[in-house]
């Protein structure tokens, strides 16, 4: 293995583990503060993200990927890019807090005008470390990145928790978002090396503008597309639904989130490497999607079955409404695991204008579908109308694939049998536990989600080990690339105990 690949394993795996550890402790807090605040208050501030997002995409213009992407940058480069971002973000954050009140207006909702004007200069703080933060990632410290968000998450879990305790309702996320902010802030400045020099204008940001435009254009319409629901719901069915919803998203994306993000780490060197071995490229693709449906598959498939239960023993009885567009987010999580690759698989081997054309088509069907669905039947049928929409979507994917990079559809979708039937027999074997076994117990919600936990991870585990064995080669493979030694993985249940 050469030291590149052993560095950018080793960090991407520690930036991981960092990042893996501040979710959980974030999820914990999520979990108290559920039960603290109302689904108004995460409805809120769900709306407020979303202006905020779209509009913080535009501050830096995508110059700190530039940065990354790009050699040879130069001082003065980093120092405009730095100028350059703080005015747009100005600019930005003076026109969101002018406009607060017409968007309140607009979404029917009074209480989101304040909340607007104050989380504008949000956008300043987040503008401002930029820099540091892509040049360390640029020089591959990843060990500080993790560090800054790990100490941030906690800062902003003790925040936001202690002002909930104090009962300042949709204010304690408000504060606590933008105390995160500036935590970052100083933390990159701190261990990051790098200081502005004098301002001599920013032109010299302007070379590098031309790359980050199209960065800024498929991150917008990523955007767009993954949170246009939220604006949605938020004028149509108010601020509780769209909590609801907005909670709903953040379960169904607890099972594939962290472990999708991480394998495309490791897969973009991978497949920038083999970029023009379009053969090579498919199958690598094809390897990492079976991994990561053997470990994503079975607990979407176990969410979806234990949802009633999950709901009311994580959040508690004022949140019994998301249980069925969770299941429903479940079923779209299903394409969403694994379809990050293919579109990395398109932009590392030079065909980002076909992820770009994705993006765009998803940016103008989701909203239209989910428009829809809430019009007849609020969350659930956004829910419903999402989902359906999204496995369409990806079926159309997978004929972008087939047609710019020559994946075999037909391989790819066998190579997921393994992972699929398994889940599928996890499934049934909780369903026929809870009507034929459960059902005949009063037992408390929590007793039934761990027996469920139990008998669903035992069930998973007995199919793909005894009587699928031969498979576990991809999800091997999977945690190999990851940075997983190898001598953690040639022992059962990988290797046959009886292999030499």
């Amino acid at each position: 293995m050469s030291e590149l690949k052993r560095k950018t394993i080793s960090g991407v795996a520690f930036l991981s583990l960092g990042k893996g550890a501040g979710k959980l402790i974030s999820f914990v807090n999520t979990l108290i503060l559920a039960r603290i605040l109302a689904p108004e208050d995460y409805g809120l501030l769900a709306m407020a993200m979303v202006f905020i997002g779209i509009l913080g995409f535009f501050s830096d213009m995508g110059l700190g990927m530039a940065i990354i992407q790009k050699s040879g940058v130069t001082k003065k480069q980093t120092t405009a890019v730095f100028y350059l971002a703080i005015v747009n973000s100005v600019l930005l954050a003076t026109l969101l807090f002018l406009m607060s009140g017409y968007i309140a207006s607009w979404m029917e909702s009074e209480a989101l005008a304040p909340i607007l004007a104050t989380m504008a200069w949000l956008m300043i703080t987040n503008a401002m470390f930029v820099v540091p933060e892509s040049l360390l990632a640029k020089e591959m410290q990843f060990k500080l990145i993790s560090f800054v968000e790990f100490i941030t998450i906690i800062l902003q879990c003790a925040i936001t928790l202690m002002l909930a305790i104090y009962d300042y309702q949709v204010w304690a996320l408000v504060i606590g978002t933008m105390a995160a902010s500036v935590i970052k802030l100083l933390l990159f400045f701190m261990l990051s090396k790098w200081r502005p020099c004098g301002f001599e204008g920013i032109s010299a940001a302007f070379s590098l503008l031309r790359y980050g435009a199209s960065v800024t254009y498929s991150r917008v319409t990523w955007f767009v597309y993954t949170n246009i629901s939220i604006l949605i719901l938020g004028k149509m069915n108010g601020e509780k639904q769209t909590g609801i919803f907005s909670m709903s998203q953040s379960l169904a994306n607890l099972p594939t989130e962290h472990c999708t993000n991480l394998v495309v780490q490791v897969a973009s060197p991978l497949f920038s490497k083999v970029q023009t071995e379009l053969t090579s490229l498919t199958n690598a693709l094809c390897r990492l999607t079976a991994g990561i449906a053997f470990l994503t598959f079975p607990m979407l498939a176990g969410v979806i079955v234990t949802a009633p239960e999950l709901v009311i023993v994580l959040l508690g009885d004022k949140w019994a409404s998301a249980v069925i567009p969770l299941q429903f987010l479940c079923v779209m999580g299903f394409c969403k695991a694994i379809d990050p690759l293919i579109t990395q698989a398109l932009i590392s081997s030079g065909r980002a204008n076909v992820a770009a054309h994705y993006t765009s088509i998803c940016a103008v069907v989701i909203p239209i579908a989910i428009f829809i669905g809430s019009y007849f039947y609020q969350i659930n049928g956004a829910a419903f109308a999402l989902s359906a929409t999204y496995l369409l979507l990806f079926s159309y994917l997978l004929i972008c694939a087939k047609r710019h990079l020559g994946l075999s559809i037909s391989q790819y979708l066998f190579l997921l049998k393994t992972p699929v039937s398994g889940a599928i027999v996890m499934a049934i074997v909780l369903i026929l536990t809870k009507t034929m076994v459960l059902s005949l117990w009063p037992l408390l919600e929590i007793t039934s989600l761990i027996i469920q936990v139990m008998l669903g991870a035992l069930s998973y585990f007995v199919w793909i080990v005894f009587f699928r064995r031969k498979d576990l080669y991809y999800l091997r493979d999977l945690l190999s690339s990851a940075g997983i030694a190898n001598r953690l993985l040639n022992r059962w249940p990988f290797v046959a105990k009886n292999s030499p």
